[in-house]
């Protein structure tokens, strides 16, 4: 009578002459290595260069490697991926002459220290694990060529990542990044060796007010705060109560944006700058916005309970250009309007990113104070305040600070990093970016729009009220040719408000980008929010055609058509267009 063991043994390895394959594919089972099998099963194997084991279904993956793994001693590779393996044992350190370990899509939280003697690895796998910490050993490992991370838990790699001279491949998509920046790390490993090399060899840069040289690299304890919301809502008096300024009842419209700086210092720590943007609510501005919104940043949502607020219109703005930003939304105007209120777990739950609801009130100052504790806390907690910054960053931004110009061109802007230090096209990019975010220029990587960094959003913003707002394109029906332009955007040498010829090509290309207009030939482009709003005459056979009906239950934005036409317009007749829809 044969015993389980054998049957086993039978079934999976007694018809197979192991020495005529390379390599062994093993669908493993944890039974395989219960103690009364470990003996035989390391016995067929120990001879063993490479070993494949991997699970072919959940009841039947590999929880525990044993201690005996270290008799496989001729192993070159292992690979163990697709199991359930939430520690390794120590003595996977004694498979000296492996050169490729396979380990992802494990449960792995950490590396054992005695890691490091596998120091004749060159293609380490520890994809889809759930590492939070990379010891900084495992850069000892120094023949590591390949070294895949991706989809783990870090938010920080050790700097002396930069010793694995010959590492020519790190992998480090879908982690939670801060240092170096995910940014930086999506480049590549020679912009991560340029980052932490930059962060050991800083420069003297004087940081802006009175604070002391910075010696080293400081985290930036800089963030964006955004305020959007309709018209007259009370943002800027809002901006007012942080600053203990007086309320006006009389409170001129905000136009355009208006930008304040708040140096904000709480308990003896190291002051935090914060741009606020105070963004008009005119209707016809908001498509402006979208050149600002950003990400890294917080914003704050203001309502104020009139009939015609567009919560949803707002946070989808915010979800669509702030990617998963904080967000505070304010129930302004408590003392005229007490029982205003929105369907808040109905909206945390659409929206995540929302961290509170506060109800408040300008003119008698209710919850004013909670408010501004709340935003104390979540402006800590923006991701762009804890970057590490290199000296030569810093230099490069308060460069671009230090000039009283509305634009610079990309070959200045590479002038200034070249000037500090800054070489790699990657950390360029990135640092370009970067600023984008802080709002301190305005950056889009499209090919003509590259070539030029907006410095005062109030020049952009202008120019395009300006085009939009111009007589003779309302005259026009909104055909704005392109001749005309000089004079819509006049220029005068010296004057910051003014918009040499040069700089037209890319503010077109700017309302463009945001569906505010499309090309007419080369001469011309057509501004649908222009058009006439009532419909074209046109025959249509209704009778026979098939009808159908799109009921929106929103309140569906102005902005939502002009738009759909500037998508469309390659379907679009335009001798048939209006404001209010486009028969095709």
């Amino acid at each position: 009578m044969k015993t389980r063991l054998e049957k086993v043994y039978e079934r999976h390895f007694c018809h197979t002459d192991f020495k005529k394959l390379a390599v062994f594919d093993l669908f493993l089972r944890d039974q395989y290595f219960a103690k009364s099998f470990r003996n035989l099963f390391f016995t067929v194997f120990n001879h063993y260069k490479m070993l494949r084991c991997f699970g072919s279904g959940i009841a039947e993956e590999l929880t525990t490697l044993p201690p005996e793994i270290s008799q496989l001693n001729n192993l070159t590779m292992l690979g163990l991926w697709g199991n359930r393996l939430t520690t390794l044992p120590m003595e996977i350190s004694l498979l000296n002459d492996l050169t490729k370990l396979y380990l992802s899509g494990n449960r792995l939280t950490e590396l054992p220290p005695e890691f490091i003697q596998l120091n004749n690895l060159t293609k380490l796998y520890l994809s889809g694990n759930r590492l939070t910490i990379l010891p900084t050993e495992i850069t000892l490992l120094n023949n590591l060529t390949t070294l895949d991370l991706s989809y783990n838990q870090l938010t920080k790699l050790p700097p002396e990542i930069n010793h694995l001279n010959n590492l020519e491949r790190l992998d480090l998509k879908g982690n939670p990044l801060t240092f170096p920046p995910i940014e930086i790390a999506e480049q590549g490993i020679e912009a991560i060796r340029e980052y932490f090399t930059a962060l050991q060899n800083p420069l003297n840069v004087r940081p802006p007010g009175d604070a002391p040289p910075r010696k080293k690299d400081q985290p930036l304890n800089q963030v964006k705060l955004l305020l959007v919301g309709e018209g007259a809502a009370g943002k800027t008096s809002l901006v007012k109560q942080l600053f203990d300024e007086d309320f006006d009842t009389h409170e001129d419209t905000t136009h355009g944006i208006s930008i304040r700086n708040w140096k904000v210092e709480e308990n003896g720590d190291t002051p935090l700058r914060v741009n606020i943007w105070d963004f008009g609510g005119q209707e016809i501005m908001h498509a402006t916005h979208q050149f600002f919104l950003s990400r890294r940043s917080l914003y704050v949502l203001v309502l104020d309970g009139r009939r015609d607020e567009r919560p949803e219109y707002w946070l989808r703005h915010i979800e669509s250009f702030g990617g998963d930003s904080p967000i505070l939304v304010i129930l302004n105007k408590h003392d005229s309007n007490p029982s205003f209120d929105v369907n808040r777990p109905f909206l945390m739950q659409k929206y995540p990113a929302i961290k509170g609801f506060f109800r408040t009130s300008c003119a008698n100052g209710k919850g004013i104070a909670r408010f501004r504790k709340a935003l104390l806390k979540e402006l800590a907690k923006v991701e762009m305040i804890g970057i590490r910054w290199p000296g030569s960053w810093f230099r490069v931004k308060e460069r671009i600070e230090e000039l009283n110009r509305p634009y610079i061109s990309s070959e200045e802007y590479c002038d200034l990093c070249t000037e500090a230090g800054i070489s790699e096209p990657q950390s360029r990019e990135v640092l370009v970016d970067f600023l984008h975010d802080l709002g301190a220029a305005v950056h889009f990587s499209d090919f003509v729009l590259k070539a030029m960094h907006v410095l005062d959003p109030v020049w952009i913003t202008e120019a395009v009220y300006k085009i939009i707002n111009a007589e003779e394109v309302a005259d026009a029906r909104g055909t704005l040719g392109l001749n005309s332009l000089g004079n819509i955007l006049p220029y005068t040498k010296d004057e910051k408000l003014s918009w040499p010829e040069a700089t037209h090509v890319f503010i077109l290309e700017l309302m463009k980008k945001f569906e505010l207009c499309w090309s007419l030939g080369e001469q011309a482009v057509l501004i649908p929010q222009l058009l006439p709003i009532a419909e074209p005459k046109f025959s249509f056979d209704y009778e026979n055609a098939l009808g159908f009906v799109l009921q929106y239950q929103d309140f569906l934005p102005p902005s939502v058509m002009p738009r759909f036409l500037v998508k469309r317009h390659g379907r679009t007749d335009r001798s048939r267009t209006a404001s209010a829809g486009a028969p095709g």
